[in-house]
């Protein structure tokens, strides 16, 4: 997955969810517009809710850990 594949995905007008899948079998939905940050090599994902004390959760993922993106839309979860 390259940065500029994710890229276009962030900067889609309207945005529209979707979900990335790990080489390691997780996945890690994207559902409102400015919860992914690109960085040089990897994606910064916030989290929708806090953590118990209020800190901003995220997680970081290196670009040559995506193995895909998919679409996902407001009938639930797209078959690719």
């Amino acid at each position: 997955m390259t940065s500029e594949d994710i890229r276009s995905e962030i900067e889609k007008e309207p945005f529209v969810p979707f979900r990335l899948h790990l080489v390691s079998g997780k996945t890690v939905d994207v559902t409102i517009k400015g919860q992914v940050e690109m960085l040089q090599n990897a994606v910064l994902i916030f989290q929708r809710d806090p953590g118990p004390d209020g800190e901003t959760l995220y997680d970081v993922i290196a670009l040559r850990n995506i193995e895909r993106l998919e679409q996902i839309g407001s009938r639930g979860t797209e078959h690719a």
